[in-house]
C-alpha cells in the first residue's frame, strides 16, 4: 500500500505506478492429481481434525479473523460457492494451511523492490465449509459469516461458546493461548530497536540516553477481538495487565473516504519477555517467534549494565 500527502496534508492512498504479478507458486493436490470438484475421500476429512487439534482451531479462528477472508459467491443458477482465505507477508501460516487441506498457494510480487511478497490461500467448497465448522466455536469478528455459509448445509447449526472458567476446564486454555498466537500473528506487532532520547541536567547540561526499545502489541479497526484477547491475558492462570487504546487516523483510502480508526492492544514493557516466551511455541511465524530470544538478551544486557554501575 503507498501514502502520499494531498494538497491539504492528508495521507492519502495512491498506486503510484507501482503494478503486481500474481503467480501459483503451489499447486491444489486434487486439481493436479484431476480429481473432480468436491469429491474427497471421507478419510481425508477424518485426517485434517486430527492435524487440526483444539489449540490449532483457535489458532485458525483468530488468524482468519485477523488477515483473513470469508466470501459466498452466488452463482446465476443459484447456487452458492464459499470461499475463505487468508493473505500474509510471511509464509509459514499459509504454508501449513495449504498443505493439510492441499491448497494451492500463490504469490503477489510488486514492481516497487521495498515491497515484499503477499502469500495466498484459498478454500474453496467442501474444504471450505469443513474448515469453517471446526473454528467457527472460537471465532469472534467474523463468526457470524462463519455460521452463515454453515446454515446454508444445516440450518440447524449454532456454534457453542467456549468456556474461559480454565480453572473447571483446564484443557480450553490451549485453544485460547492458540486464538491469541493466531491474531499475533496476522494483526500483531514486535519489535527492538536502539532510540536516543535527550534531557536535560543541572550538573551537565543537555545529556542524551541511549536505550533499548521494544514493543508487543496487537492491532484491529474492530474492537472486539481485543476485547477478548485482553479478557484471556487477565484470567487466570495468566496475569497481565493489558491496555487498549485508539489510534485515530486522517488517512484516506483508495475508495476517497477516512480509514477506519484503528485499536491497538499494549503488552506493558516489563510483561514482553514473559508474553513471547510463554506464546512462541504457538506461533508460526518466526521473525516474530525469534523475539523471545531478542527481549532475553535485552535483559542480561540491561543487568550487566546495573551491575557495571553498582560496582
Amino acid at each position: 500500500m503507498a501514502w502520499k500527502k494531498n494538497a491539504n496534508g492528508v495521507q492519502q492512498y495512491y498506486k503510484g505506478g507501482v503494478t503486481t504479478a500474481q503467480k501459483i507458486v503451489q499447486k491444489d493436490w486434487f486439481k493436479e492429481h484431476k480429481y473432480k470438484q468436491d469429491t474427497y475421500d471421507p478419510e481425508f476429512f477424518e485426517n485434517v481434525e486430527k492435524t487440526i487439534t483444539p489449540a490449532k482451531r483457535g489458532y485458525w479462528a483468530y488468524a482468519i479473523d485477523g488477515d483473513g477472508w470469508i466470501h459466498i459467491h452466488k452463482k446465476k443458477s443459484g447456487i452458492c460457492n464459499f470461499e475463505t482465505g487468508i493473505k500474509l507477508k510471511d509464509r509459514e501460516p499459509i504454508q501449513e494451511l495449504a498443505d493439510i487441506y492441499g491448497a494451492s498457494i500463490s504469490r503477489i510480487d510488486a514492481s516497487n523492490e521495498n515491497w515484499k511478497p503477499l502469500y495466498i490461500v484459498k478454500i474453496y467448497g467442501k474444504r471450505a465449509r469443513h474448515f469453517l465448522r471446526l473454528i467457527c466455536p472460537y471465532m469472534t469478528e467474523k463468526r457470524n459469516k462463519a455460521t452463515q455459509v454453515i446454515n446454508k448445509f444445516d440450518p440447524n447449526y449454532h456454534p457453542p461458546k467456549i468456556s474461559m472458567d480454565f480453572r473447571k476446564h483446564p484443557g480450553l486454555i490451549n485453544p485460547h493461548m492458540g486464538m491469541i498466537a493466531g491474531f499475533f500473528d496476522t494483526e500483531g506487532s514486535v519489535g527492538l530497536k536502539i532510540d536516543k532520547k535527550k534531557y536535560k541536567t543541572k550538573k551537565f547540561g543537555n545529556r542524551v540516553c541511549t536505550f533499548l526499545n521494544s514493543w508487543v502489541n496487537f492491532s484491529n479497526s474492530d474492537l472486539r477481538p481485543l476485547r477478548k484477547i485482553k479478557k484471556i491475558l487477565e484470567t487466570w492462570p495468566f496475569n497481565f495487565n493489558p491496555t487498549i487504546y485508539m489510534h485515530k487516523t486522517t488517512c484516506i483510502g483508495k475508495d476517497g473516504k477516512r480509514n477506519k480508526d484503528k485499536y491497538k492492544l499494549h503488552i506493558p514493557a516489563k510483561q514482553e519477555l514473559l508474553f513471547m516466551k510463554m506464546f512462541s511455541p504457538w506461533i508460526l511465524i518466526t521473525r516474530k517467534r525469534e523475539y523471545a530470544d531478542k527481549f532475553e538478551r535485552k535483559k542480561q544486557i540491561y543487568k550487566l549494565c546495573d551491575e557495571r554501575e553498582r560496582h
